[in-house]
């Protein structure tokens, strides 16, 4: 299935070399022509990996699952979500056959999926898989599961790419999607007796390591989902798991000078991509912070 990157750059690169006028209407009646027959294909991809979410949650979820394919879908997009699926199944085989405890099966077939719309991982025979599945055995940073990755492929990942895999991964695992709303975040400063609970929640986990996807003690935090167990598990208020940049959306910004213990600080460009916020941690007196990093 050629990509849709491959189709613009055919098109680019033909009608830079056409210079003549007629040579131009020419390639455009030929390019057309190309357009159309891989447009069925194209349709497919962008109904399973669209632009605003960077992947169709309710496909993503059905692949995940094995299944059932919808019957009144298009026959073009289940043929395509039947190849996926019987990929995850080799996916799962391997990962079956490690035998290893609390292995994370999700964060495997994230990145899997995100990378089977950039890569054509639908040839590869049982060495691929074992290989692919072995970039994420032991205790390893994200980074060096990128990095490994990359080695092994070989393939370079864009920020975007990795944004959306996590974003998956997200999703699929705590139910959630970043473009989710959360309602009632509080409008007013904690008052003493609030903030300590706070605070005795939130110094518990003084020391854990930063984990990318993490939301409970057991398998360690990233700066919002430390936030939102905190937040949640002191009793001081309700905040479901979800990303720094919608727990922003639902807060009121206040000045500098305002600012009080308890509040939540954000912060932008921690890493790139397209979500402005980045990063998320918790006021503490004098304007010190408690966050995971």
């Amino acid at each position: 299935m050629a990509s849709p990157m491959a189709v613009a750059v055919m098109t680019k690169k033909a009608l830079e070399l056409a210079e003549d006028k007629r040579v131009r209407t020419l390639l455009a009646s030929i390019v057309a022509g190309i357009v159309i027959v891989m447009l069925i294909p194209l349709l497919v991809m962008v109904s399973i990996f669209n632009i605003q979410a960077g992947f169709s949650q309710e496909v993503a979820r059905i692949i995940f699952d094995g299944g059932p394919i919808p019957t009144d879908i298009d026959a073009e997009l289940s043929k395509a979500m039947e190849e996926m699926i019987d990929a995850f199944e080799e996916l799962d085989q391997t990962i079956e056959a490690l035998e290893e405890e609390g292995f994370d099966d999700i964060k495997v077939k994230s990145f899997f999926y995100i990378l089977y719309f950039t890569k054509d991982l639908t040839d590869f025979d049982e060495e691929f898989y074992a290989g692919f599945v072995d970039c994420f055995v032991g205790e390893k940073e994200d980074d060096e599961i990128y990095e490994e990755l990359e080695d092994y492929l070989p393939y370079t990942f864009t920020e975007t790419e990795k944004m959306e895999i996590r974003n998956l991964y997200l999703f699929i695992k705590y139910g959630y999607a970043t473009t989710d709303k959360i309602t009632g975040i509080p409008g007013e400063a904690f008052n003493d007796e609030t903030f300590a609970k706070l605070m005795q929640e939130a110094t518990k986990y003084i020391g854990f390591p930063y984990q990318w996807g993490g939301s409970t003690p057991e398998t360690s935090f990233d700066c919002s989902g430390f936030v939102c167990w905190v937040y949640t598990h002191s009793g001081v208020h309700n905040l479901p798991r979800t990303s720094a940049q919608q727990i922003y959306n639902q807060c009121t910004p206040v000045s500098k000078d305002e600012v009080k213990p308890g509040d939540l600080v954000f912060f932008t460009g921690t890493y790139q991509t397209s979500s402005p916020v980045t990063h998320i941690g918790i006021v503490r007196p004098e304007g010190r912070k408690l966050e995971v990093d």
